[in-house]
């Protein structure tokens, strides 16, 4: 038989070369059972989450909540509101504590800064009509969030907090019914009526900061001034207030104290009122 691809090699003493299978190891390789994949365990949501102790300062019972562990999951960015998005959960989700015995609801940042006054005010206002939700969820769903959301307004309101306060309740409410609409599509019956409260929380923001920063000191909410100039700024470009948005603007990249993250941010947003000026 022709040794075929190593015929003449039979000088060098090789011959009958012709059944040589040049692939045989590879083969092998391939009908031998293949190890099983290890496959990446599944994440969900609880996992990320774990149960913390708090101390009603309304009606001194103490009671657990569910919260975000301090080693959660990985953020992956923020959106020009600044909400941030992380991997594998919404943790805008878990930023309210309400007592079950009484109702006193708040953010997690103001939950145990109450006054006297406003104390006896959520008492007569809220703790008598009360009723707890029975059954503690393990996750929360953008509804039973945003129910929580709306009772730490209420609350907001009841005792008189500042404006700086309702505020961020109601931006993380938009937040929340983002990430509601990002559940869905734009064909669903609910989708526009979601968005729309979306705007509505949007707007409230705006307002409730604007007024905030006649009146109060910084830091608020946690934020520096020119952080939240910054979010003025954005909060007046997505409500159409664009000369609001464009003063803010110039301010913060006027500004020696903003830090380079700001005013990154700030000239991207300027970048979105020229887009949108030219399309007008």
């Amino acid at each position: 038989m022709a040794d075929g691809l190593f015929s003449g090699l039979e000088s060098f003493g090789f011959s009958g070369l012709g059944d040589v299978d040049l692939f045989a190891e590879e083969k092998k390789k391939q009908e031998a059972p293949q190890e099983a994949k290890v496959e990446k365990p599944v994440i969900s949501e609880k996992d990320f989450l774990l149960d913390k102790t708090a101390e009603c300062p309304v009606c001194d019972s103490r009671f657990k909540y569910r919260a975000v562990k301090a080693s959660g999951a990985k953020l992956l960015g923020t959106d020009n509101d600044l909400r941030p998005r992380h991997e594998g959960i919404d943790v805008t989700k878990y930023d309210v504590i309400m007592c079950p015995m009484c109702g006193y609801t708040a953010l997690s940042r103001y939950f145990p800064g109450i006054l006297n006054l406003q104390k006896q005010k959520v008492r007569e206002k809220i703790s008598m009509n009360f009723k707890t939700r029975p059954g503690a969820p393990e996750t929360y769903t953008y509804d039973e969030a945003l129910e929580n959301y709306k009772m730490a307004l209420l609350n907001a309101v009841v005792k008189g907090a500042k404006a700086s306060e309702k505020a961020y309740i109601c931006l993380k409410m938009s937040w929340l019914y983002r990430g509601k609409a990002e559940e869905i599509t734009e064909a669903d019956p609910e989708y526009k009526n979601i968005k729309a409260m979306e705007t509505e929380c949007t707007q409230n923001a705006y307002n409730g900061f604007t007024s905030a920063v006649a009146s109060e000191d910084f830091p608020m909410c946690g934020m520096d001034e020119s952080t939240i100039n910054y979010l003025i700024a954005n909060l007046a470009f997505m409500t159409g207030h664009l000369d609001v948005s464009s003063k803010m603007i110039s301010t913060i990249l006027a500004s020696a104290a903003a830090s380079p993250r700001i005013k990154d941010k700030t000239r991207d947003l300027k970048e979105e009122i020229v887009k949108q000026l030219k399309h007008k």
